[in-house]
């Protein structure tokens, strides 16, 4: 059965619908459509009952497997760099090109990541957070392309480098996610 939701959040790194809403009398809903194993989703984003985009597809980034384990086997190479951006090119275990990253930087320190397709098409933001720069904390958070959480990560700062260094924590269940600070989200 399909189901439209007034919201969504993420769940060890899958999408799932918050409060049942009829399309045609909701502003915004979101439907998420699995395939009948439950191996791949997508979310599609409906304005007014009528369709506007797919916000998520799992079939470009699953990020069910973006475990740290799961990332050893990825490799990245500069594409190329210059004072405030650097690009860079992922490949997967199979050797695969599957992603461009485009890392921002300010103070010489990462501030965002934003996360494209081999084709081209925005999937995802990483945000880098600092104590230096007044954040709450030293991390990382991973938000799909309506700026909703999908995973935290804690670290320690190393004081030499100013990068992140030892992984203190790391959290998957952003049902709550509006407590992580972000500008969009408080």
């Amino acid at each position: 059965m399909i189901r439209y939701y007034q919201d969504y959040y993420w769940k060890m790194g899958k999408p799932y619908g918050s409060t049942v809403v009829e399309p045609a009398h909701t502003s915004i809903c979101y439907k998420i459509v699995p395939d009948p194993y439950f191996r791949r989703f997508s979310i599609e984003k409906y304005i007014q009952g009528h369709f506007d985009r797919i916000i998520y597809d799992s079939f470009l980034l699953d990020f069910r497997h973006l475990k740290t384990i799961e990332q050893l086997a990825w490799h990245k190479e500069n594409l190329e760099e210059n004072k405030d951006t650097s690009k860079s090119l992922l490949r997967d275990p199979d050797d695969r090109a599957v992603l461009i990253e485009t890392y921002y930087f300010e103070n010489n320190r990462c501030r965002s990541c934003n996360i494209h397709s081999i084709h081209g098409l925005h999937l995802a933001t990483n945000r880098m957070y600092y104590k230096t720069f007044g954040d709450t904390y030293n991390g990382v958070v991973l938000y799909d392309i309506e700026n909703r959480a999908i995973m935290k990560k804690i670290y320690e700062l190393d004081e030499i480098s100013g990068e992140f260094s030892t992984l203190l924590s790391e959290e998957w269940d952003m049902q709550n996610e509006r407590r992580y600070g972000h500008p969009l989200l408080s």
